[in-house]
């Protein structure tokens, strides 16, 4: 199982992951309340909703911009962007999307594996070695 390279990249995998977990609860739900809101004839409802939506936007960008940040340490391959790269035979989705088999099983288990090399890697940063061999 691989490791990531450094505590920064673990901060970014889970933040990134995070974000597209939120989001897509947020894009489910909102719907939902802007129409129960319409159906009731509620206006402050109708305003939580709509800003639901805004802020589903945001996530959505912020998500975007940071999941071209996050690579696989093996093939180099950007598992939480959308890409049309060849996935790997073994690769599985969740609710149709590879990225998010791969930010739910970041958050849930602390591993993911990468749809593009099929590799585990463990969302840890490496350990360094202090000058030499160490078993």
């Amino acid at each position: 199982m691989h490791r990531l390279p450094n505590q920064q990249a673990v901060n970014r995998i889970r933040f990134v992951s995070c974000l597209m977990l939120v989001n897509g609860l947020i894009v489910t739900g909102s719907p939902v309340l802007l129409g129960g809101a319409l159906v009731v004839g509620e206006r402050d409802l109708t305003h939580l909703a709509l800003g639901m939506m805004g802020l589903a936007l945001v996530i959505a960008i912020i998500q975007w911009l940071g999941a071209a940040r996050v690579r696989c340490p093996l093939c180099l391959g950007t598992p939480l962007a959308y890409s049309t790269c060849i996935k790997a035979r073994d690769a599985r989705r969740l609710f149709g999307s590879y990225r998010l088999r791969v930010a739910h099983t970041t958050m849930m288990q602390g591993k993911f594996r990468c749809p593009y090399c099929g590799e585990f890697t463990a969302v840890q940063a490496r350990r360094r070695r202090q000058g030499g061999y160490e078993p």
